[in-house]
């Protein structure tokens, strides 16, 4: 607009020159959100550290020393500890043919008995050849004219594939996020087996329902927990939208897909009502389901709102509230680190940080009226929530953070990015089964081919035991 085009806006009258400066505002609104948008990064958003663009400002890196890369002089090497004799396969042993320093022959009759072996072990991967056998039903003619057939023992009659490879073919999908394509030419390359990518689906499917006794005993546990972090990431089934829920209780981790986001969710889990404390996020699925009980909000989520308001800059309201926030924030949690270090009764550390409690309150009651619309939203959420943000300084166990969740569910989501979700039901129940008993004996340091070898053995015969995960549920 030049200055000719202004006058003659103000020379139409009153109206007109309103009606163009309303316009002019929401034009400047909408940049500044727009601008706001490209201020959005991994420290004041949800967003990964790997989608931050280039001129994003890092950790300030230490200075660089005059050091050499690697091990530094005194420190002590960490090396493969040698295994005992006993339980090698092979030993070789090795004599020098001459002296090394007048070249005269040397008998092995010569050892010096002062000097022990120089040991040296070496691993390789045997020769894999799969163990194949044929069962044949043979037929018997009765003395009656009849012919009766025998039938194949229980533990073979379920499919061509043994209990091993059932349980490689689900442990490379799920804790390698293999795809079934890959998996077929794993098991031709390396283990000498030919199957079809349909075979593959149809072993992982009878993974899925070996497994699920156990999640039923996880599912049992979880819901009976003193202290749950609890997280949903998206998923896909057939492109439509699902979504894929974490529950991480001290001992296992479960893990469900479903089509919906809400408390019903939480309820067809955790039951009508949760005896525990709950460790989330501040979406409202929660609150509605865990009105009357403990719980603690994730201070990861609110300290990167509160930095989005402050990078943001829409008011000058809105950099004071986040700035003093964050500076109280930071003085609470120096508390809480010194607590962890050095221990101390948590009545002491609920008066140290009594004083910034009481400060940051009377910040949000202030600025709760605020001219700005962002700063009224957050003083009022954090208002709303503000019995459900401390929790972590009076009660054992309880993180100020959701990063117990978040860790969980990071697998999950990677293997999303390169699965693109699930095809059927079947594909959503085999997710939340196999990840919920993979994450689960991870956390107990149990092989997870092992045991799924060992559900699958006892899924095709009931004479085989059910392998039990330590769950010890709570008094």
């Amino acid at each position: 607009m030049n200055r000719q085009e202004a006058e003659r806006i103000y020379d139409s009258g009153r109206e007109t020159v309103i009606e163009k400066l309303l316009s002019f505002a929401a034009h400047i609104r909408k940049l500044e959100q727009s601008i706001a948008a490209l201020t959005r990064n991994s420290s004041n958003s949800s967003r990964s550290p790997s989608s931050d663009p280039p001129g994003i400002k890092k950790a300030k890196k230490k200075a660089k020393s005059n050091r050499k890369q690697g091990g530094q002089p005194g420190h002590k090497g960490r090396n493969r500890k040698l295994l005992p004799i006993e339980e090698m396969d092979k030993i070789h042993d090795i004599y020098p043919e001459r002296c090394e320093h007048c070249r005269n022959p040397l008998s092995e009759t010569l050892i010096n008995p002062f000097a022990k072996p120089v040991r040296h072990q070496v691993f390789d991967l045997p020769v894999i050849v799969p163990f194949k056998e044929e069962y044949r039903c043979h037929s018997l003619l009765c003395h009656c004219g009849h012919s009766t057939a025998a039938l194949l023992p229980e533990h073979v009659a379920h499919s061509n594939f043994g209990p091993r490879t059932h349980a490689a073919i689900a442990y490379l999908a799920s804790v390698h996020r293999v795809t079934r394509r890959g998996i077929a030419e794993i098991m031709q390359t390396l283990f000498g087996i030919g199957i079809s990518t349909g075979a593959a689906c149809n072993a992982a499917e009878r993974v899925s329902n070996a497994c699920m006794p156990v999640v039923g005993a996880i599912k049992q546990y979880v819901a009976s927990a003193l202290t749950l972090n609890i997280d949903e990431t998206g998923w896909k089934d057939q492109g439509q939208r699902r979504y894929l829920w974490t529950f991480v209780a001290p001992q296992a981790v479960l893990f469900h897909v479903s089509p919906s986001r809400g408390a019903k969710v939480l309820r067809k889990v955790l039951g009508d009502t949760f005896a525990g404390i709950i460790t989330s996020d501040d979406h409202s699925a929660y609150a509605s389901y865990h009105k009357n009980g403990l719980r603690q909000l994730c201070w990861a989520h609110i300290i990167r709102k509160l930095k989005a308001l402050k990078d943001d800059r829409s008011s000058p309201q809105a950099y004071c509230f986040a700035r003093h926030m964050l500076l109280d924030i930071e003085a609470i949690f120096s508390q809480w680190h010194a607590f962890q270090v050095s221990g101390g009764s948590r009545e002491q550390l609920l008066l140290d940080t009594l004083p910034m409690r009481e400060k940051m309150h009377d910040f949000c009651i202030i600025f709760r009226y605020s001219t700005d619309r962002k700063v009224q939203t957050r003083t009022q959420r954090l208002l709303d929530n503000w019995q459900n943000l401390y929790t972590f300084l009076e009660y054992e166990g309880v993180q100020p953070t959701n990063n117990a969740a978040k860790r969980a569910i990071r697998p999950a989501v990677q293997w999303r990015k390169i699965c693109f979700g699930s095809q059927s039901e079947t594909g959503e129940q085999f997710t939340g089964r196999l990840l919920t008993v993979v994450r689960t004996c991870q956390l107990h340091s149990i092989n997870v081919f092992e045991f799924l070898t060992k559900l699958v053995k006892a899924s095709f015969s009931a004479k085989q035991h059910l392998p039990a995960l330590p769950l010890s549920l709570p008094n």
